[in-house]
């Protein structure tokens, strides 16, 4: 085609060119997106087939039981001896005279067996004493019940088979039966069972 001035039109373009290439790019995006979402289905597939197994995977696993705590039986009442079976020696380490008779005496008078009642070679100051050598604990401790306030020593110079108890100078009384009889209850300790875990040997 020529125009009036003689030169040539320029060859006009295709009018679908833009559109072909648009509808290339929308096909690669197609063909993009379409590859993601068959990753991802088979990623999570294989996700769920290994979830399917936990726990079998679970169930083989050893379990961890607890360690049984030591418990510790219950001790058996200490056979304490009987007031009769125990041997006093009364020594007064006070300034009041005729202590240790009079206490020999009340003492004598719920059981015990005194075989001696004198003064102390020195006075004794604050709570009274109840002497004892080895083999002999048992029978001070039952007397040290008795006269209130006293603690025990032991002593390798005390005859076997004696109790010596000396009066210090914070002694008020002996006790009544009743007192002594509640302290020489002492309760027995108790061992409670540790809980076992579900499928841990008992």
């Amino acid at each position: 085609m020529r125009i009036p001035n003689g030169d040539l039109a320029p060859a006009r373009r295709r009018g679908y060119g833009s559109y072909g290439r648009r509808h290339r790019r929308n096909r690669r995006l197609a063909l993009l997106s379409l590859s993601l979402l068959v990753i991802g289905g088979s990623a999570y597939y294989a996700l769920r087939q290994d979830d399917t197994k936990a726990p079998a995977r679970l169930a083989q696993q050893p379990k961890s039981c607890p360690t049984p705590a030591a418990t510790t039986a219950p001790a058996k009442p200490q056979a304490l001896p009987q007031p009769a079976q125990i041997q006093l020696a009364l020594l007064n380490g006070t300034n009041r005279n005729g202590l240790a008779k009079t206490v020999g005496d009340q003492l004598a008078a719920n059981g015990f067996v005194v075989t001696a009642q004198t003064n102390a070679p020195a006075a004794l100051g604050g709570a009274s004493q109840v002497s004892y050598a080895h083999g002999a604990e048992s029978a001070a401790l039952v007397t040290q019940r008795w006269v209130i306030g006293s603690v025990t020593v032991r002593d390798a110079g005390v005859p076997r088979g004696t109790v010596r108890v000396t009066l210090g100078s914070d002694f008020h009384r002996i006790a009544t039966p009743a007192e002594a009889a509640a302290a020489s209850r002492l309760p027995a300790p108790t061992a409670t069972p540790a809980p076992v875990a579900s499928g841990c040997p008992s």
